[in-house]
């Protein structure tokens, strides 16, 4: 409780001068604006999302995407021309995502707005899908070894790309299917009005539509890892269980988070047992987990890890650790308010999905240790080495 006299000053001056405002362009862009007058800045993050129903068989597909969008120019410029133009106007563009987004972030100065927007909405959907880059991706030949192919089945991030065997047609198909004005939502925080935003919107974005293209049907039931019990030959002998971001409503996926704060506490005592645990939060939100067996561990480590798991699963956690659960979340939110751009993706992220974080005092003992019950029993697991020592 130390901490809020320091953070509230800051929380106080991040608060909006003039509220969130939001409204939509004909073509069903949603767009939201907070105003704020103190420093002569502009941000904006702009996210495209899909459904799994949007998504090609192989979701190495849109990471293809990203990572081509990643490389190549827009508006008619060459990448090299572009980020030379960018630098020049003082102009910071980013783009990251992968198989179920993307986001763009872009920073500038307010004299420098319209600019601002321009770039962006070129980069957004006037790219230039060179069809050089797309083949140096295609017949690149990354090493992946069987960890990095559970990691990313996990929806971990990827140090690079799959690379799918996918025509330079089918790639132009699936960008103007897959990024469109009504799976967007663009948020602007910064020195501009409602008027100004509207009509810099319109210019610029007024002219993104959807693609006529139909949408395939959906397909019923959650998305989940195809591996359910790898095991591949190698030394030292390492074992890992991991479990996909769930999915559901904002209170189902509050429940996940305070399990990844839960289980990281617990975790840090479980390191000396020869376990360790990543659960990370992207904007804050329920993420994979993957629990690890050290290379050291003696043993069969496959039924060490599984036994630890099957114990905390069979105890579940405490109100007292809940708690502390709670103030860990309750911290690393306050603290947001220092970091801007962090705070309008998360922003962002909870317009698109729903924020978990309103359910953080709500959501009950009995829920955090059903998720417990839940993650667990549907672990997949890699296991390199003989299961037997």
């Amino acid at each position: 409780m130390r901490l809020l006299p320091f953070l509230l000053p800051c929380m106080l001056a991040a608060a909006p001068a003039d509220g969130w405002k939001e409204f939509r362009t004909p073509s069903g862009l949603r767009v939201v604006l907070e105003a704020r007058h103190e420093r002569p800045l502009v941000r904006m993050e702009l996210r495209v999302a899909w459904p799994d129903a949007e998504l090609p068989p192989e979701g190495c597909a849109s990471e293809l995407l990203c990572a081509v969008l990643g490389r190549c120019g827009a508006g008619g410029l060459s990448r090299f021309v572009l980020e030379r133009t960018l630098v020049d106007r003082g102009l910071k563009l980013n783009l990251v995502g992968g198989r179920h987004g993307l986001a763009w972030s872009m920073l500038a100065d307010s004299q420098d707005q319209e600019d601002a927007f321009a770039f962006l909405a070129h980069a957004v959907f006037r790219p230039s899908l060179s069809e050089g880059i797309i083949a140096t991706l295609r017949d690149s030949k990354p090493s992946v070894t069987a960890e990095d192919a559970f990691r990313a089945a996990l929806g971990f991030p990827r140090e690079g790309i799959t690379i799918c065997d996918l025509e330079p047609a089918a790639l132009y198909a699936l960008h103007r299917r897959l990024v469109r004005p009504d799976h967007a939502i663009l948020l602007i925080q910064g020195d501009l009005s409602l008027a100004q935003a509207r009509q810099l919107v319109l210019l610029h974005f007024g002219t993104w539509a959807p693609s006529p293209e139909p949408s395939p049907e959906p397909k019923p039931g959650p998305r989940s890892v195809r591996i359910q019990r790898q095991m591949v030959p190698g030394s030292p002998r390492i074992a890992w269980a991991g479990s996909a971001a769930p999915r559901g409503d904002a209170r189902v996926r509050a429940a996940h988070v305070l399990l990844s704060y839960l289980l990281e506490a617990n975790f840090q005592h479980s390191v000396w047992n020869g376990f360790s645990l990543e659960s990370p939060r992207p904007e804050g939100d329920a993420g994979p987990l993957l629990f690890t067996t050290v290379p050291s561990l003696s043993g069969n480590p496959e039924r060490l890890l599984a036994d630890h798991l099957k114990r905390l699963a069979s105890r579940g956690f405490s109100a007292s650790e809940l708690g502390l659960a709670r103030a860990r979340w309750r911290a690393e939110r306050i603290a947001l308010a220092l970091h801007p751009e962090d705070q309008l993706a998360v922003r962002a992220h909870c317009l698109l999905f729903g924020d978990a974080g309103a359910y953080l005092e709500d959501v009950s003992l009995e829920e955090v240790n059903a998720a417990l019950r839940a993650r667990l029993s549907t672990l997949q697991w890699l296991v390199q080495g003989p299961t037997e020592p």
